[in-house]
């Protein structure tokens, strides 16, 4: 028997401009983190996060 993982949760298109704008971000740069990360919403928000840290 295998045994299944939990499931990530992923930023979809349709939730992008919001979960931009409760992060603090452009849609643009959203669209360049999941270009070069992924969608995978913990990622994202870590991404975030280190892009705040840096201004």
């Amino acid at each position: 028997m295998t045994k299944k993982q939990p499931r990530r949760e992923v930023v979809d298109v349709h939730e992008a401009p919001v979960f931009a704008f409760e992060n603090g971000i452009t849609l643009d740069q959203l669209r360049d983190l999941i270009r070069t990360l992924g969608n995978d919403r913990e990622t994202l928000v870590s991404a975030v996060r280190v892009l705040g840290s840096q201004r």
